[in-house]
């Protein structure tokens, strides 16, 4: 999982983390813990990469292309 791109994405987008958190329906500091783990469930990067408006690709690269490459 690349943290930075998906940090870099939140902030270009104009959310802050504890919004992301809010709209994945987590507490803020679960939110970082996931960061930290980097263990987001599928579910959770989907909402993410919608709310993003990340295409395939992007999310791709921001939550697989680490371990799945």
């Amino acid at each position: 999982m690349e943290i930075e791109k998906l940090l870099g994405k939140i902030e270009q987008k104009g959310f802050s983390n504890k919004e992301i958190a809010e709209k994945l329906d987590i507490a803020e500091s679960t939110f970082y813990r996931k960061l930290k783990r980097k263990s987001f469930s599928v579910e959770e990067a989907q909402k993410m990469s919608e709310l993003l408006s990340l295409s395939a690709a992007e999310a791709y690269e921001i939550f697989f292309g680490k371990r799945l490459a």
